[in-house]
């Protein structure tokens, strides 16, 4: 039996990986869960059925960067394949989540009588690190200022519902989630927050972030 792709927006190569696993039940994790951390060995791949999971990297001195949020109808856990423990990866559910879990023996083998899911299963972990690749030279060119824009912009993207103003308002994250995915403070993101908002790119309460994408490109100009 295999999930039904009709229930589900899925994209290729992730549809293509649920056409070759089981149905699971799936798992609720509320809000600020840890599902999985440091010096922990990850032996799971997860889907996100509901909520959203935020994917972290664990300095030497403590200190995390997110490294990305994961959305429903997304995998995240593929390097379960290198079997060593993830000691400076940290995953939490952002929100109250549900999760549908396969252990690494069962894709073991499954990849061993199904090619096709090992290759898309590469495929996602190759994307993934070529969005990391694009965070690592944003990181080295762009402004502080420009590196928040981007990181909004790219979540609107990704987690955005579009408004009838021509606005797109996503979930909300606070000011140190976002400073956590830049890499600079609380203190410096608050300040460009509070003049993108003065400036009209976008406004935010406790409910959520509107942005006026448009309006926030001029960033780069």
């Amino acid at each position: 039996m295999t999930p039904n792709a009709t229930t589900l927006d899925l994209h290729t190569p992730v549809r293509e990986v649920l056409a070759h696993v089981p149905v699971r039940h799936a798992t609720e994790y509320a809000k600020g869960h840890l599902i999985y951390g440091r010096n922990t060995l990850v032996k799971n791949i997860y889907l996100v059925v509901a909520g959203t999971v935020g994917i972290t990297q664990i300095a030497e001195d403590g200190s995390e960067v997110l490294m990305e949020v994961v959305r429903p109808d997304e995998l995240f856990g593929p390097l379960v394949f290198l079997n060593v423990p993830d000691r400076l990866e940290r995953a939490t559910a952002m929100e109250t989540s549900r999760l549908m879990t396969w252990p690494l023996s069962d894709l073991e083998d499954l990849v061993m009588k199904q090619p096709r899911l090992a290759v898309a299963l590469l495929q996602i972990l190759a994307q993934r690190n070529a969005e990391f690749a694009r965070r690592i030279e944003s990181f080295a060119i762009d402004s502080i200022e420009q590196r928040l824009a981007r990181s909004l912009l790219r979540f609107s993207e990704r987690l955005g519902t579009p408004e009838e103003d021509g606005s797109v308002r996503i979930m909300p994250f606070t000011h140190e989630t976002l400073a956590r995915y830049v890499g600079t403070s609380r203190e410096i993101v608050t300040q460009h927050m509070t003049r993108f908002r003065r400036q009209g790119y976008v406004s935010y309460s406790r409910k959520g972030i509107r942005l006026h994408r448009d309006a926030l490109r001029t960033v780069f100009d």
